[in-house]
């Protein structure tokens, strides 16, 4: 038996008895009282998930440097190759290294803090991470400012200024909710006209585990016309009871459950690995509300791609805590009910939800 089959056949293993131990933990937990009359009812069954999202390669330190550790599995040469690519990750650069006289950030680590998200935009943009994207009308890149606006350096092209508007909604139940929508203002550069995205720095951990997920496994997934028609750990009781709702509300259907097995890589620690991002990796239009007027690539303006989750309950650990494609959303709650498009029917389910079951869904996905 080659090494990539024994450690695929040890991870499955390892895998197989939780759903035997999930089992007898459903049946012997108390659920609660009874949901109120007209609130849905769980049916669905927990899913059966990884231990470690990531494989072999997760860690379990759970301290604001939990998004820069290197796999847990490799070896002392790829160590030593991870931490020689941290070094240029983390170097502050100047115009001695060719930084120019307009820019954003002089680091990596300037926008990806702790190598996670960026500050979140506030007012006059103070810190390096939030950037706003240009394009003209067909989506090419404007012939001065080019495809991002340069806020900062000596020669910066502009200062960017981002206010909050507060759109208040309401639950079923009648418990109330606000959302946040970006006003974008730029001072020193004409943008009137142009297409324009504010975007917040993302995590990048765990990027070498997706790049290692076969591309036909994605093709596989991909549904273009919708002809399925769908729209679209932790043992703890209520992480348990959290997975089961994120799987009948819809929410699965996009960050999907199901584990990937990595192919064969350059880096051993990452092949052959079997893991749970939480994302199908694919596009989908999530609506007029999250929408703007730039399009990149075969991507519409109101298209996203499918985050992974795995990780996000460490966010607020590691450093700043927002979320969706401009920080926008202040939890995971806000971020949920930003959802629309393919996505409104898993919305509304949770919005359908009573208050103690949509506790349980943020406590299973504060537990990724």
């Amino acid at each position: 038996m080659s090494r990539p089959e024994a450690k695929r056949l040890r991870s499955l293993f390892a895998v197989a008895g939780l759903p035997c131990l999930v089992g007898l933990a459903w049946l012997l937990i108390d659920r609660g009282p009874a949901p109120a009359v007209g609130a849905p009812v769980l049916t669905a069954d927990a899913p059966d998930l990884l231990l470690r999202s990531g494989g072999g390669t997760t860690t379990i330190h759970a301290g604001d440097r939990a998004f820069s550790l290197s796999a847990r599995s490799m070896g002392l040469p790829d160590r030593i190759r991870f931490a020689d690519g941290d070094v240029p990750f983390e170097h502050p650069f100047g115009p001695e290294d060719g930084l120019g006289a307009s820019h954003n950030a002089d680091s990596c680590l300037g926008c990806h803090v702790g190598n996670g998200r960026s500050p979140a935009a506030d007012g006059f943009v103070a810190d390096a991470g939030p950037v706003l994207l240009l394009a003209l009308a067909d989506g090419s890149p404007h012939p001065d400012l080019g495809q991002q606006l340069q806020d900062r350096g000596t020669a910066a092209e502009g200062t960017l200024t981002v206010d909050w508007e507060e759109e208040p909604g309401e639950y079923p139940d009648g418990t109330p909710f606000s959302l946040r929508r970006p006003v974008v203002s730029v001072d020193g550069a004409d943008v009137s006209g142009l297409a324009t995205s504010l975007r917040a720095a993302p995590p990048v951990f765990g990027g070498g585990l997706l790049e290692a997920i076969d591309v036909a496994d994605l093709r596989a997934l991909a549904d273009p016309d919708d002809t399925d028609g769908d729209g679209v750990h932790r043992d703890d009781p209520d992480v348990q009871a959290g997975a089961a709702w994120f799987t009948q509300i819809g929410c699965a259907a996009c960050h999907r459950t199901e584990p990937y097995v990595t192919a064969t890589v350059d880096v051993q620690a990452l092949s052959d690995e079997v893991i749970t991002p939480f994302t199908d990796l694919l596009l989908h239009d999530l609506g007029p509300g999250l929408a703007d007027d730039l399009p990149q690539g075969v991507a519409t303006g109101a298209e996203w791609r499918t985050p992974p989750l795995w990780g996000i309950g460490l966010t607020g650990v590691v450093g700043h805590e927002h979320y969706l494609h401009d920080g926008r959303a202040r939890t995971l709650e806000e971020a949920i009910l930003w959802h629309g498009g393919e996505a409104e029917g898993a919305r509304s389910a949770f919005m359908a939800l009573s208050a103690a079951d949509r506790a349980l869904v943020l406590r299973f996905l504060s537990a990724l």
